[in-house]
């Protein structure tokens, strides 16, 4: 479909959300040559199953990571040291 509106491939990139159907997908996508960034990721199982599919991006949402964080550790974090934006 692309190709023939003179765009190849590699300059196409999807984004799905990082559920079981969206991972999935991204799996089938792969096949046919096409790159996927996934998103609505909170958690590290959704990362490694995006990984596995084999995906060119991951985007996880760095305030999840504060709250993780701050949930775990009891403390605040200020911006300059948010470890969501700092990972």
């Amino acid at each position: 479909m692309y190709e023939k509106a003179g765009i190849s491939k590699d300059r196409i990139l999807i984004k799905l959300a990082t559920t079981w159907e969206g991972v999935q997908a991204a799996k089938e996508l792969k096949k046919d040559g096409i790159s996927c960034n996934m998103t609505l990721l909170f958690n590290f199982a959704q990362a490694v199953a995006s990984c596995e599919a084999g995906v060119k991006l991951i985007s996880p949402f760095v305030g999840r990571i504060r709250d993780w964080y701050q949930s775990s550790t009891g403390k605040t974090y200020e911006a300059p040291e948010d470890p969501g934006c700092i990972s």
